[in-house]
């Protein structure tokens, strides 16, 4: 058996690199492959082929590895045939004029620089020749940072819309079945409302959140956000962070305040109801709701459904800054748009941060007794 020459190094063969139909040549699509080149796993036909001893290698690695013009070259073409017409013109075989990607790590033992192709990314399928002309940018394929979330954000948009429509027509008979069974007592009816319609709409999301994850796409919980590592961290995360994006939120009501005037919306004026009764069964109902169900509920689906569909489609800021803007919009409060994004922006960073749940939950929750207390106080 022949050795190849002294100081070609060990190849080691990459995964598999398939022509545009999996088993053509490389270098001349629609001509059937009938080797792999041991130094960069490419497909050769028999006019690339050239051997070493019982070794096949494409020309450029026979150059690379210092072996002697034309040594080992096959006759030209199958059974006589002459070999195919380049696909940029010019000479048979001849040599695409494109730019070369960045070295690739473990396909060399030995330093080297890669053959002047272009190259798909490792594991993806040869997908043809760009245009003729200047050389194409090598671009690499955006990294998964959630692989478990194979869900788009289309599906989650759709769970929202179908879950907010299903609340909506329960939350229209819940209002007409609380002002019939509590005519002397708005605030009651008001505040068991919030309640019972933010159960119903929580539901609904939670509902259609662990249909698409658990039966859809056949994933788990922990894919969410929901696991016990990084709990420690993720609590002090949230305690840590959740009170200067209070702070900032506050910065921006005071803003939107001077801007449109003081805000008049449905749970305000519950809230503002209690406070001058300080009725304990409806303090208790406004926190469980506010402090408890808003912020698991809404951090499972913000933040452990939503913000890994986006994020493994876009970088970190436009997934964090999308996933603000939805989650402000998604409360259908204008008065509260501002302070809701900035709120939903700097969970997604503490999520981003920990990869855990319990640092969102912990900083939404922070946020929510805060104001509800404030707005029980009067202050």
């Amino acid at each position: 058996m022949d050795e190849p020459p002294a100081g070609a190094g060990t190849p080691v063969v990459p995964p598999a690199s398939t022509g545009p139909r999996g088993c053509d040549c490389v270098t001349h699509p629609g001509t059937p492959a009938t080797a792999r080149c041991v130094g960069c796993g490419r497909l050769l036909c028999d006019s690339c082929r050239q051997r070493l001893g019982v070794r096949s290698y494409c020309p450029d690695c026979a150059r690379r590895i210092g072996a002697a013009p034309g040594w080992g070259a096959q006759p030209p073409g199958r059974y006589g045939y002459p070999p195919p017409p380049s696909p940029h013109g010019g000479a048979p075989g001849g040599q695409p004029p494109y730019g070369a990607p960045p070295p690739r790590q473990g396909y060399y033992e030995t330093p080297a620089q890669p053959p002047p192709y272009y190259y798909p990314p490792p594991g993806q399928p040869y997908s043809g020749y760009p245009p003729a002309g200047a050389p194409m940018p090598y671009r690499p394929v955006r990294e998964i940072m959630y692989p478990g979330a194979t869900w788009g954000v289309g599906e989650v948009v759709l769970v929202f819309f179908i879950a907010f429509l299903a609340a909506s027509a329960v939350g229209v008979a819940l209002y007409f079945a609380l002002r019939q069974w509590y005519p002397d007592s708005p605030t009651m009816a008001n505040v068991l409302l919030i309640f019972l319609s933010s159960v119903v709409l929580y539901f609904f999301l939670l509902g259609g959140t662990y249909y698409s994850v658990k039966v859809r796409h056949n994933g788990k919980l922990a894919i969410l956000g929901l696991k016990a590592r990084g709990l420690g961290g993720g609590l002090l995360y949230g305690i840590g962070l959740g009170l200067p994006i209070f702070i900032g939120a506050v910065f921006l009501s005071y803003i939107t305040q001077q801007l449109f005037g003081p805000q008049n919306n449905y749970v305000s004026r519950s809230v503002t109801d209690v406070s001058s009764g300080y009725s304990a069964v409806l303090i208790i109902v406004l926190f469980i709701t506010l402090v408890v169900l808003a912020p698991v509920c809404e951090e499972i689906f913000f933040r452990g459904y939503l913000y890994p569909a986006l994020r493994n489609r876009m970088d970190r800021q436009p997934a964090m800054l999308i996933n603000g803007l939805l989650f402000a919009a998604a409360h259908f409060e204008w008065f509260g748009f501002l302070p809701r994004f900035l709120l939903g922006y700097g969970l997604c960073y503490i999520y981003e941060k920990q990869g855990n749940l319990s640092g969102p939950i912990t900083g939404h929750a922070l946020y929510n007794g805060i104001i509800l207390l404030l707005a029980l106080l009067s202050i």
